[in-house]
């Protein structure tokens, strides 16, 4: 078999491609990459370039068709045997070329709501969930708002050796000296500025934002504005720093607004708090906030009031050993959703 994998993204914002290709070499099946490379960073694979700092609605819609245009023509030229379609942004724009050429021969991913979720797209979609072999969603929390009817497989968004090493290996030691907040990954305004200026200069606090995105530069340009002295920013980092970095910290922030397309979602800090055993501020009624209460591992809140006693008084109360065998009762049954995504995945490419 010969697969195509085709993402929207640049490959370093887009993990997810990894978890697949992983798989891809474990059982020695041929494929190629083709991604978007948005920032003029050269990467693995076939790339369509074309940058997308215009952020004008018309602009990105005219940019996602030339996206498609240029995977239409790829994978006729390369004649893939099977597909993997990442995103519903990029799958809507040719959804008529996978009903064509790939009936029933490609995999959907779908990570995020988006614009699917719109009126006019809805039928698009529908065809796009409907032609397809497997439909893959990333998050439990997503159903409630995707069409019914369709079976959906979900894809944790780990490296499952980590994981894996994580259930068995002894946790970095956490301290509870003070509260050291941090935020790694892409950096987006989400509730950032709350979050700055409730924790921002307060007594035995430290804000690590590390890593880049949208809201990098005007989120370290706040926080310096404000005159907070307790706020650092450092950009991009090396992977084999992730460890070292959130073992730094005390609580890893991933608490959003309360609007569908982010309490619906997991994000990667959520892995990486339970793998590294750090506590995760989040956000209450969310699928996030609905793990994290259930397995008691981290403190999801509705907003940032009284948040330096809540988190100090989590702290205070948390009984380590007790608390990391949560995180792996919780890592475990994730890792059975892998297992169960893991065979569909190699029935799919092998059959």
């Amino acid at each position: 078999m010969k697969i195509g994998v085709i993402t929207p993204n640049n490959l370093w914002v887009s993990p997810y491609v990894k978890i697949y290709t992983r798989l891809l070499d474990e059982i020695k099946e041929e494929y190629e990459i083709i991604s978007w490379n948005r920032e003029g960073r050269e990467e693995e694979g076939i790339q369509f370039n074309c940058s997308t700092k215009n952020r004008n609605p018309l602009a990105l819609l005219w940019a996602y068709n030339k996206f498609a245009s240029f995977v239409k023509k790829t994978v006729q030229k390369q004649n893939y045997d099977r597909l993997i379609v990442f995103t519903p942004q990029s799958a809507l724009f040719f959804s008529g070329f996978l009903k064509k050429y790939y009936c029933g021969k490609y995999l959907f991913d779908y990570r995020d709501l988006s614009l699917e979720q719109k009126p006019y797209f809805k039928k698009l979609f529908l065809t796009v969930l409907q032609n397809s072999a497997v439909n893959v969603i990333s998050s439990p929390g997503f159903k409630k708002y995707l069409p019914q009817g369709f079976d959906y497989i979900i894809s944790h968004n780990f490296n499952v050796d980590i994981v894996k090493q994580a259930l068995t290996s002894e946790p970095s030691v956490l301290h509870t000296d003070g509260l050291s907040v941090l935020t790694i990954g892409a950096i987006r305004t989400d509730m950032n500025p709350e979050i700055i200026d409730t924790l921002g200069n307060a007594d035995g606090v430290s804000l690590s934002f590390v890593g880049k995105g949208p809201a990098s530069q005007s989120l370290e340009d706040y926080a310096r504005d404000k005159g907070y002295k307790n706020v650092t920013f450092k950009g991009y980092y090396q992977k084999e720093e992730e460890a070292d970095i959130i073992n730094g910290c005390n609580f890893i922030n991933i608490f959003y607004p309360q609007v569908p397309s982010h309490t619906t979602a997991v994000s990667n800090r959520f892995y990486n708090s339970l793998i590294y055993k750090r506590p995760m501020l989040v956000t209450k009624n969310s699928t996030q906030g609905d793990y994290a209460e259930k397995y008691n591992v981290g403190l999801a809140i509705e907003d940032c009031s009284n948040l330096s006693d809540a988190m100090n008084e989590y702290l205070r109360n948390l009984d380590y050993p007790t608390y990391c065998h949560r995180c792996n009762e919780l890592l475990m049954e994730l890792l059975s959703d892998y297992h169960k995504w893991r065979d569909i995945v190699c029935n799919f490419v092998t059959e």
